[in-house]
């Protein structure tokens, strides 16, 4: 199956658009031939799993696992031309295994969609999206409050084979780097092989079939939050404190995409680190590496 490459970026992209989280996406698609129909209606589903691993910050305080689930609808609206209005709502959710570390047992985030694609047949040339909403352990209010920010372009340095992707991310919640640059390279040297090395799903793609494709590659997931004020908690500093949350994996997976309009993704391999990085705070807790799945169905209409 051929991808479609500037949508493969875009749709990796929207996944930083909410923090570092690898969200919805539509990597799926079949390559676009003339006057293909743009997709209007976007529905993504995924649930991830990573087993139980040691929790440190100056030694262990136990093991803890993590479970995943992401869900995100959104519609095109044809303002004029090539230029299209995205609206939807998305909802992220994280849930981690009781250990001793000050950390919390749950995360999850509530935001509206608002973007504008700049279309090309069924693929995006150019976006800019914000997602406002709620990025919270479970208090909702001002303070966990967010709207990240991601634009981008695609520039063809070689028609059907070689793409550069540039662009911009901005939340305020993030401690690490609040605002900061992305970029990536994409090369097609035929019709079986595909580098997509772009964030936050870098991959090496084989099209075994017209239906089917096998990866290796990576993976970042994650995002920004505000977690509950907790007058118990030690230290005290990290009630009500500002956390990223990042999950590093590699792995190898397979798309079966019977049609252009459905897909299933299936993949598993290493979460190499899991970490709640109060940068604010100045506390970071990490995991040693741990086995993960992820599944993830993903239809546009």
């Amino acid at each position: 199956m051929r991808i479609s490459v500037r949508l493969f970026i875009v749709a990796s992209m929207l996944a930083a658009s909410a923090g570092l989280h690898a969200g919805p996406a539509e990597t799926y698609v079949a390559a676009a031939t003339p006057e293909k129909k743009v997709s209007l209606d976007l529905f993504s589903l995924e649930s991830g799993y990573v087993f139980e691993s040691d929790l440190n910050h100056g030694g262990s305080f136990g093991k803890q696992d993590a479970l995943q689930t992401e869900i995100e609808y959104t519609h095109r609206f044809l303002l004029t031309g090539h230029l299209y209005l995205r609206l939807g709502i998305s909802y992220q959710r994280f849930d981690f295994g009781h250990t001793d570390a000050p950390v919390p047992v749950h995360l999850q985030a509530g935001a509206g969609v608002i973007g504008i694609d700049y279309m090309h047949d069924d693929d995006v040339g150019a976006f800019l999206y914000v997602r406002p909403g709620i990025y919270t352990e479970e208090h909702v209010g001002l303070e966990s409050f967010d709207a990240p920010i991601t634009l981008g372009r695609i520039f063809v340095l070689q028609p059907d084979k070689l793409y550069v992707l540039l662009g911009l991310e901005a939340t305020f919640l993030r401690g690490g780097s609040p605002v900061f640059p992305f970029g990536g390279i994409i090369w097609i040297p035929c019709d079986k092989w595909r580098l997509m090395a772009v964030p936050p799903n870098p991959r090496l793609i084989y099209s075994a079939t017209k239906s089917l494709d096998l990866w290796f590659g990576g993976e970042l997931v994650g995002a920004s939050f505000r977690t509950d004020d907790d007058k118990t908690i030690r230290p005290t500093k990290l009630s009500g404190a500002q956390v990223d949350y990042e999950d590093y994996r590699a792995g190898v997976g397979l798309v079966y995409s019977p049609n252009d309009h459905v897909a299933v993704d299936l993949g598993g391999g290493c979460s190499i680190e899991r970490g709640f990085k109060f940068h604010r705070a100045g506390e970071n807790f990490r995991t040693d590496p741990a086995p993960y799945f992820k599944l993830e169905f993903r239809a546009k209409f």
